[in-house]
């Protein structure tokens, strides 16, 4: 890997610096109350600045995400190569809620309230490094007749975001009142139990091409999709 130059190591820099004055800015006024302005004063940076690095705040709030999906990246290889696939769905769902149980409380709520003014496309699901584990999980699960059939690996997963986002959200929209990580402990075992394989169910395994979803790729994510898809694919049993 080629050393970074001393400007690309100051464009770094001053990016995390803006994102870090941000996010002090989010847990002293709220997200919705920080102006761009807030940002730039604290980060002690010119408007200017903030606009060569992000188009405006829903870019710098969803830049953030790409941490969150990276996480998923170091943990990709224990879920899709543990033999036991609804066990490993009841992980996912726990990795998904951890940030409510290691960062800052304050913080992680305003991203979590971030995430329901932000659009599909903003949010790209199908696209994040999560949604294509999870296809893999679902599918080998399916193939092991571990898991049910009659559904496509993405409409089980679509099922499996919508349980997971919809207690993030609950837990945003109540101020975090209750411990999420108990939570989800305690109830997605109940919540998957539906997804273990029944012989009255139909038993329809989807093509193997059509397991992880194809669209286009925002560049933010570009790089570490096109490799996560690579190995997704020679992990999918056959």
């Amino acid at each position: 890997m080629e050393k970074m130059t001393s400007r690309q190591e100051q464009k770094i820099r001053t990016q995390q610096k803006i994102v870090e004055a941000a996010n002090t800015c989010f847990i002293r006024k709220g997200m919705a109350y920080t102006l761009i302005t807030d940002i730039c004063e604290e980060a002690e940076v010119s408007v200017g600045t903030f606009y060569h690095y992000f188009n405006n705040k829903n870019d710098l709030i969803i830049s953030q995400f790409k941490k969150f999906d990276m996480g998923f990246l170091e943990v990709a290889h224990r879920l899709i190569d543990n033999p036991d696939a609804w066990d490993s769905l009841i992980q996912f769902a726990h990795f998904f809620s951890r940030d409510a149980s290691v960062s800052d409380k304050t913080l992680t709520l305003e991203y979590l309230k971030a995430r329901v003014s932000l659009t599909v496309e903003q949010l790209f699901p199908r696209n994040r490094p999560y949604f294509i584990i999870l296809c893999t999980v679902i599918y080998n699960g399916q193939v092991r007749r571990q898991l049910r059939a009659d559904q496509t690996p993405q409409q089980l997963a679509d099922l499996v975001m919508a349980a997971t986002r919809g207690y993030n959200f609950d837990w945003a929209s109540m101020d975090g009142a209750y411990d999420l990580h108990l939570r989800m402990q305690q109830d997605m075992p109940i919540l998957f139990e539906g997804f273990r394989y029944r012989e009255e169910y139909p038993y329809q395994l989807c093509d193997p091409a059509a397991v992880i979803p194809v669209q286009n790729v925002p560049k933010l994510y570009e790089q570490e999709t096109a490799q996560l898809r690579e190995y997704c694919e020679s992990r999918l049993l056959r």
